[in-house]
């Protein structure tokens, strides 16, 4: 699958999973904030990795991030184009998210306000988390990395993950604890499941 193909499908399941359907009024488009925040990532993200091309990529890409970074910081948003997020980015209350740009984020996702995803300095820049498909961060909580976080997750508010992660669980805590092999329901009404 080439890179614009792929960025077809990224906007396709981010729209459904934001808004409930695939398509939305001009009118909506226009004015609602989340989707130009997140048509603008996606758009970017594209222009980013085909920027080594040619003058054309370069310059569009130049354009876009500008119109981009206005969006970042209207919102208090920072998530870099070039962060690795899978298919079906799911920002309910798009505010205060911080992303390393080096972390790698699964498909199906959901994020909500006021999560952090970094590093740990003490234990090395490259020290990040790479998060499986269908994880469900809750508000205010922080992933310090390095950590792997499994598939089929859900992470509690104001939870400080430190450690892995194993598939289908749900932890939540300071430091974060596994507490439960049942990921919420309302997670899953979300995928569709």
């Amino acid at each position: 699958m080439n890179e614009f193909e792929k960025l077809k499908i990224n906007l396709r399941t981010d729209h459904f999973r934001n808004f409930g359907t695939e398509s939305s009024s001009l009118l909506f488009k226009i004015f609602n904030i989340k989707y130009k925040f997140l048509l603008l990532l996606r758009l970017c993200g594209y222009f980013y990795n085909k920027r080594d091309g040619s003058f054309f990529y370069k310059v569009n890409y130049k354009v876009l991030y500008s119109v981009y970074n206005r969006y970042q910081l209207r919102l208090g948003i920072e998530i870099e184009p070039r962060t690795r997020i899978g298919k079906g980015l799911f920002l309910p209350h798009p505010n205060g998210i911080v992303i390393n740009p080096e972390v790698i984020i699964g498909d199906n996702c959901s994020i909500l306000h006021q999560v952090t995803i970094g590093n740990n300095s003490f234990k090395g820049l490259n020290a990040l988390s790479k998060i499986g498909d269908n994880v469900q961060i809750s508000a205010g909580a922080k992933i310090i990395g390095p950590c792997v976080i499994g598939n089929n997750v859900t992470i509690g508010a104001n939870s400080v993950v430190t450690k892995n992660v194993g598939d289908d669980q749900v932890v939540g805590g300071v430091p974060a604890k596994f507490l439960n092999s049942k990921v919420s329901a309302v997670h899953n009404l979300y995928l569709g499941e």
